[in-house]
C-alpha cells in the first residue's frame, strides 16, 4: 500500500510537470499579441490543481512547476540570469492561491460552496497583488517610475483575471455530472451570441455589460461547471471584443494602450465572478433540497423509503386502470421481547441489518417502505398471486435463516407475512390503491400471527396454488 501510494506521488510530480511545461509553452506563444496576452493560464491551472486535489500540494511539485517554467523561458526565450527571479512571480501566485483556498477544500468530490466563491475574489486579488508587484520590478530592468507602475499594473491584472476566470473551471468541474439539456437551457446558450451581436451594435461603454444578465440566467438552468465555461469563454470574448474597438468605444491614445487592457481585464474579471457567485447558490440550494427530500422520504434506521416516501416515490409512477399491484406486509414476531430482553440498541440494530438485507436482495423487484415500527411493506407492479406468494416465502425463510449480529451475540428472528394483490379501478390513485391493499394484508398478517408465526397468509380468494402447505419453518 505504501508502494502504490508513493508511486502515486511521483506520477502526480510528472504529470505537473509536463503540464506546467506544455501550458507555458503554449501561453508563452499566444501573449506575442497584446490582445491575447491574457492567455497565461499556467498559474490559475496550477494553483486550482492544489486546491482541488490536496493530495498534490506538497513541496516537491512546487519545485517541478518551478523547474518546468524555468526550462520553457531557457529554451524559447534565450532566459537564464532573470529566468529564476520572473518565474518566482508565477509561484507567488499558486502559492497564495492553494494555501489560501486549501482549509475549505478537503477533498475533489467535496460541492463548492457560496463561502469559496467569496473568498475566492480577496485570495486572487492577493495573489495578485503579490505576484504582479514581484514580476513587475524584476522584469522591467530599469526604467522610469511609470513604466514601472505599468509594467505592475500589467502583470497584476493578468494574473487577476485570469484567475478569476480559469479557477472557477477547475474547481467546479465534475466528471460524474449528469444534466438534461432542456428548452430554457438552450434558449440561455443560445442568447448570448445575440447580446454579443446587440452590444456590438450598440456599442458604448455600457455595452460591455451587456452578456451579464444572460450569464446570470445560465447560472439559473445551467450546472456550474458548465455556467463556469459559459462564462469564461464570455471573458475572453469581451476583452478581445473591447481591446479591438468592437464594443466599449475606448480610445487608444488616452488613456494609454496599455492601461485600457488592464483595465479590461479587470472590469470583465469582476463581472464575470456573479454569475459564478449565482450559479454556487443554486446549486448549493438545490443540493440542500435534495437532502431535506431524502430525510424527509427515507427511514434513518433501516435506509428503506418511510411511508411517506414510499407514497411520494409512488406517485411519480402513472397508475393505470386495471393494473395489478402485489403487496407484502410484514413485522417482526415478538419484537418487544428483542428490546425487552436485549435493549433497544439490539432492536435497532436488528431493524438496520434486516433494512439492509432487504436493500440489498429485493429492491429490484420491489418498492420497499419501513412502514412503521417493526412494519415493513414491499410493493411490486404487475405481479400475480402465485409469483407475489413465492417471493413472499423466499422472504420468510431467508430471515429465519439469517443470524443477526448484536454487539456480543447473535440472534434469530422470523416474520409474519399477509399478502395482498389487487388491480387499480378507474381514476383510482396511488395512495387510494395502497390503503386498499394495506387494510386487507394487515388482517391477513394478524392472521398469520394467530396462526402461530413465521407464517405467509395470502388472500385466499386468489386461488393460487401451493398455497396449502403453510407449516412453520
Amino acid at each position: 500500500m505504501a508502494f502504490l501510494k508513493k508511486f502515486r506521488c511521483i506520477a502526480d510530480t510528472i504529470s505537473l510537470f509536463f503540464l506546467t511545461f506544455f501550458l507555458c509553452y503554449v501561453s508563452s506563444h499566444l501573449r506575442l499579441p497584446l490582445v491575447l496576452s491574457m492567455f497565461w493560464i499556467v498559474n490559475a491551472v496550477v494553483a486550482g490543481i492544489f486546491v482541488r486535489y490536496p493530495s498534490t500540494h506538497r513541496p516537491i511539485n512546487y519545485l517541478a512547476c518551478a523547474l518546468a517554467m524555468f526550462l520553457n523561458d531557457y529554451l524559447f526565450s534565450g532566459w537564464l540570469s532573470s529566468v529564476i527571479l520572473i518565474n518566482l512571480a508565477n509561484i507567488i501566485f499558486i502559492a497564495v492561491v492553494a494555501l489560501g483556498l486549501r482549509s475549505l477544500w478537503r477533498s475533489h468530490t467535496d460541492q463548492l460552496t457560496p463561502k469559496q466563491v467569496l473568498i475566492l475574489f480577496p485570495v486572487c486579488l492577493t495573489a495578485s497583488l503579490l505576484a504582479g508587484i514581484w514580476g513587475g520590478i524584476v522584469s522591467a530592468g530599469g526604467g522610469s517610475l511609470t513604466n514601472n507602475l505599468l509594467n505592475i499594473a500589467l502583470w497584476v491584472s493578468e494574473q487577476f483575471s485570469t484567475g478569476l476566470m480559469i479557477l472557477p473551471l477547475i474547481l467546479s468541474f465534475k466528471r460524474s455530472q449528469k444534466f438534461i439539456w432542456q428548452r430554457t437551457s438552450v434558449l440561455a446558450v443560445l442568447s448570448v451570441p445575440i447580446l454579443f451581436l446587440g452590444a456590438a451594435l450598440i456599442s458604448g461603454p455600457g455595452s460591455i455589460a451587456f452578456p451579464l444578465p444572460v450569464l446570470i440566467w445560465c447560472a439559473l438552468v445551467l450546472p456550474v461547471f458548465v455556467s463556469a465555461l459559459v462564462t469564461f469563454l464570455v471573458g475572453i470574448l469581451e476583452i478581445m471584443m473591447v481591446y479591438e474597438n468592437l464594443i466599449g468605444e475606448h480610445l487608444v491614445d488616452s488613456p494609454p494602450e496599455i492601461m485600457t487592457l488592464v483595465s479590461i481585464r479587470l472590469g470583465v474579471a469582476a463581472m464575470v465572478l456573479t454569475p459564478f457567485m449565482v450559479s454556487v447558490t443554486i446549486d448549493a440550494v438545490k443540493t440542500l433540497n435534495r437532502r431535506l427530500e431524502i430525510r424527509a422520504n427515507t427511514d434513518f434506521l433501516t435506509q428503506l423509503l418511510s411511508r411517506a416516501g414510499l407514497f411520494e416515490k409512488l406517485g411519480e409512477i402513472p397508475l393505470s386502470a386495471g393494473q395489478t399491484v402485489g403487496l407484502i406486509l410484514f413485522d417482526i414476531d415478538y419484537f418487544k421481547a428483542i428490546n425487552d430482553n436485549f435493549g433497544h440498541q439490539a432492536g435497532d440494530s436488528v431493524l438496520s441489518e434486516l433494512g439492509y438485507i432487504l436493500r440489498r436482495d429485493y429492491k429490484e423487484q420491489f418498492y420497499i417502505s419501513r412502514f412503521g415500527g417493526e412494519e415493513f411493506a414491499l410493493i411490486a407492479r404487475d405481479i400475480s398471486a402465485e409469483q407475489l406468494y413465492q417471493q413472499a416465502e423466499a422472504l420468510r425463510l431467508r430471515v429465519a435463516r439469517h443470524d443477526f449480529s448484536l454487539t456480543d451475540r447473535s440472534l434469530s428472528i422470523t416474520i409474519s407475512l399477509g399478502l395482498e394483490v389487487g388491480s387499480a379501478n378507474n381514476n383510482e390513485e396511488w395512495t387510494q390503491l395502497i390503503t386498499r391493499l394495506v387494510s386487507k394484508a394487515d388482517s391477513l398478517l394478524y392472521l398469520s400471527k394467530a396462526e402461530g408465526r413465521n407464517l405467509t397468509t395470502p388472500d385466499w380468494s386468489e386461488g393460487s396454488p401451493a398455497l396449502s402447505d403453510r407449516t412453520p419453518t
